[in-house]
């Protein structure tokens, strides 16, 4: 930031840095493309997305004592971690739009790739699972 004749310059840099802290991502991108709303479901998907990248971050390793842990404790770990994973991929899907539309922002949004990513990340972490994390856990068996 630098002053120039009574008028202050401000890079990208500078201007991101000097916002309030109470300032939102979205509230910027929205005043620059004029694009983007901020919806409470919007807000809420931002939400869950913060809780399941700190269950990843936090917990994703943690399925049990190895010495003792089961096939339903492995698969019912990863059913929740699948659920974390798709509730980030969403709030990813949010904030990739917000900076395609920041450095697009007379672009058109890939709407397909936009549709089809939460699938194709789902696919990509657990597709080597197959169709055992859409089973219903056998409320039978025990942990060996």
């Amino acid at each position: 930031m630098h002053e120039r004749d009574d008028e202050i310059v401000m890079d990208d840099y500078g201007l991101i840095t000097n916002l309030p802290r109470d300032k939102r991502l979205a509230d910027l991108v929205t005043r620059l493309t004029g694009k983007l709303s901020t919806s409470d479901e919007t807000m809420e998907v931002l939400r869950r997305a913060t809780k399941a990248r700190n269950l990843i971050a936090h917990e994703g390793a943690r399925v049990g004592d190895i010495s003792v842990v089961g096939e339903p404790q492995i698969l019912a770990h990863a059913r929740r971690l699948r659920s974390a994973v798709l509730d980030l991929a969403d709030g990813d899907n949010i904030v990739s739009q917000w900076g395609f539309l920041f450095g697009e922002p007379r672009g058109s949004l890939p709407q397909n790739l936009i549709d089809a990513y939460p699938q194709m990340i789902d696919g990509w972490v657990f597709g080597h699972f197959g169709d055992l994390l859409d089973e219903e856990p056998d409320s039978t068996a025990r942990a060996l």
